[in-house]
């Protein structure tokens, strides 16, 4: 690219500092400031080389990072579509032009991608726990499938990161993530959730909504071009190329249906203690955690002993109505846990955008 002239304001160390005859190695980088983090609004990440090539002669780069759906929407719960490209270039370049960047469309259009996080959002309404499709997605024994490196299940649960030597997967609970933000960004899974941190105040009411985040993240040039010809891509990495719901959802496809066929299937509903109160747990009727628990320890009780036995402890303790006080906490949950992973695969073949609109209407 050329010299972009008219960025000097805002890089550190600043361009200004470059002299005119000099044409050796530079690098400069322009992060969003403390100022626009306090007002909410979103920027990308810039970063400028300048490489020697050849005498008096020097390549000029400039490298941005950015999430799309923050560019157009200010956050991502909302997903982006085809149909949004228009706005996203627009909206870029408006940013970037506030940040004192001025690029042609077809500059943008035309950028080499060199690292793509492709991710959809699994938004559930039936009091379905992150937590527990996490813990079942861990059972899956990926190793055939992948050169894993490495596997974390942590903050308390609420993250499943998989790093392998072409690629990351992260699968993790939405609204947890934009909470521990709030305490420490630096533990968080995305960067920037400050822009929609106003929206914890909305998420925060008790209710059956949640959000599981599921992202394929290629990281290099080689590992992305790479991991997109496994799916069939196989057109020049540019920014306009890559910019595809139907490459998303194909890379998305992929690598899900290789946790999905590595789950132990049979035992996602077993009587367990914690397979029994993620069922309970995602039970309509259940009217708080007291209830849960008597209602979990009731099932163990009765997978251990005779419940006739039961029923004449509590009746000679309490009283002749004491068990039919009890009768429904024996009542067994619905096995629920597979069919969740069913729904995932079926909103995975759907690929509808999730809205924030469309979240909100449930709390």
């Amino acid at each position: 690219m050329d010299k972009p002239l008219h960025s000097r304001a805002t890089f550190q160390p600043t361009l200004d500092s470059i002299n005119p005859d000099y044409f050796g190695y530079f690098k400069a980088m322009a992060n969003p400031s403390a100022a626009t983090k306090k007002l909410g609004k979103y920027q990308p990440r810039l970063t400028y080389t300048q490489r020697p090539r050849g005498y008096k002669r020097a390549a000029y780069e400039l490298a941005i990072e950015l999430s799309l759906p923050k560019i157009a929407f200010g956050n991502n719960f909302d997903e982006l579509t085809d149909a949004d490209y228009n706005l996203v270039v627009r909206q870029l370049q408006e940013t970037l032009r506030e940040m004192g960047v001025w690029l042609f469309t077809k500059q943008i259009e035309n950028a080499e991608v060199r690292a793509l996080h492709y991710s959809k959002n699994f938004v559930f309404k039936d009091y379905t726990s992150c937590s527990a499709v996490l813990q079942m997605l861990r059972t899956a024994d990926i190793s055939k499938r992948y050169d894993v490196q490495n596997t974390n299940f942590r903050n308390g649960g609420y993250v499943l990161h998989v790093h392998t030597n072409s690629l990351d997967i992260a699968i993790y609970d939405k609204l947890a993530d934009l909470r521990q933000s709030k305490t420490s960004e630096k533990r968080s899974q995305e960067k920037d959730n400050f822009v929609q941190l106003d929206l914890l105040d909305q998420l925060a009411r008790q209710q059956p909504t949640a959000v599981m985040r599921y992202e394929v993240r290629l990281n290099g040039k080689r590992k992305t071009t790479d991991a997109l010809a496994a799916v069939g891509f196989d057109k020049p990495l540019t920014f306009q190329n890559v910019f595809s719901a139907e490459l998303s959802k194909a890379l998305l496809q992929d690598h899900w249906q290789n946790f999905f066929s590595s789950l132990p299937k049979l035992a996602l509903d077993t009587d367990e203690p914690d397979k029994l109160l993620a069922n309970i747990l995602q039970s309509a009727d259940v009217k708080g955690p007291s209830q849960a628990a008597a209602r979990l320890g009731m099932m163990l009780l009765l997978t251990k002993s005779e419940q006739r036995h039961i029923r004449s402890m509590f009746e000679d303790r309490f009283g002749k109505h004491a068990w039919s006080r009890l009768k429904p906490l024996t009542k067994p949950p619905h096995k629920v846990q597979y069919k969740t992973i069913l729904g995932i695969n079926q909103m995975l073949e759907q690929f509808e955008p999730t809205k924030m609109d469309q979240i909100k209407g449930h709390l």
